[in-house]
């Protein structure tokens, strides 16, 4: 493992701090517009388009979005796979904790605040970022495909297989 010096551990964290929150802001910024056509957003906006944050639908301004959320839930699983490996060494684990982190994501779409955790050792309703009061409310709609659907809470199957018996 690299060791970076502290300056250059603060600069990294900052410019991950600056992804997410650029993101977030574009995520706002376009989410009034997002199925317009261009024709629509000139016609409503100018030639220029948008160029600062206008009410949504519902009359919000900088709603914070379904792909503002599943951002935020994949980054907090990735740190949590990388304390994992970091302090205990089990690799190959990330899929599995970042779709506990995916599952968080899910009670914000399906509770009005956080649920409460099932016994001390619940991996999925745990962690800071589940008690934000602001992520629970749906914010796409969820169709039989959408992760928000309650059908699609167990994990994927797989395809069946189309390769020959193994003889």
């Amino acid at each position: 493992m690299i060791r970076q010096s502290w300056d250059e551990t603060a600069a990294k964290r900052a410019r991950i701090r600056g992804c997410l929150l650029g993101g977030a802001i574009g995520d706002a910024l376009g989410n009034p517009i997002e199925f317009l056509s261009l024709r629509s957003i000139r016609e409503t906006y100018g030639a220029a388009g948008v160029t600062t944050l206008v009410p949504d639908g519902s009359g919000v301004v900088g709603r914070v979005t379904d792909d503002t959320q599943m951002t935020l839930f994949t980054a907090e699983g990735l740190i949590r796979a990388h304390a994992r490996t970091s302090s205990k060494g089990l690799e190959g684990s990330e899929t599995a904790v970042v779709r506990h982190a995916y599952l968080r994501w899910l009670d914000t779409q399906n509770h009005p605040g956080p649920p409460p955790a099932e016994g001390g050792g619940d991996l999925v309703r745990s962690g800071w970022l589940r008690t934000q009061p602001w992520l629970y409310a749906r914010r796409a709609p969820a169709t039989p495909a959408s992760p928000a659907s309650p059908r699609s809470t167990s994990p994927p199957r797989a395809p069946p297989s189309t390769a020959p018996p193994a003889r």
